[in-house]
């Protein structure tokens, strides 16, 4: 009983610092519904309530809808043509020096 009697208020806690950090962090024109700082205020003042509601309908999305955020992907070295195309300079670069 003592153990969730500390657990619960903790989860509750930590819970609230995760949404009101991730709702502050995100793209103010990417949030849904509600403006940024309303969605920050209300996962800080009312935690678990606040912090479901931006998750399930205030925060940016994923997708091709047009909605939400974008992100995109890395891309690997060898699958960038310009970073093929600069290496292939300098090492002609770097060759052309050495031969003088």
């Amino acid at each position: 009983m003592r153990n969730l009697q500390i657990a619960l208020p903790a989860a509750v806690i930590i819970f609230s610092i995760f949404t009101t950090v991730y709702a502050a962090s995100a793209n103010p024109s990417q949030v849904r519904v509600l403006p940024k700082f309303a969605w920050v205020l209300l996962c800080l003042f009312v935690p678990i309530i606040g912090g479901l509601l931006y998750i399930t309908i205030g925060r940016p999305i994923d997708g091709d809808s047009g909605q939400g955020a974008k992100r995109s992907r890395p891309v690997a070295p060898d699958d960038d043509p310009d970073f093929l195309r600069d290496l292939g300079s300098k090492f002609k670069n770097d060759k052309d020096n050495r031969n003088g």
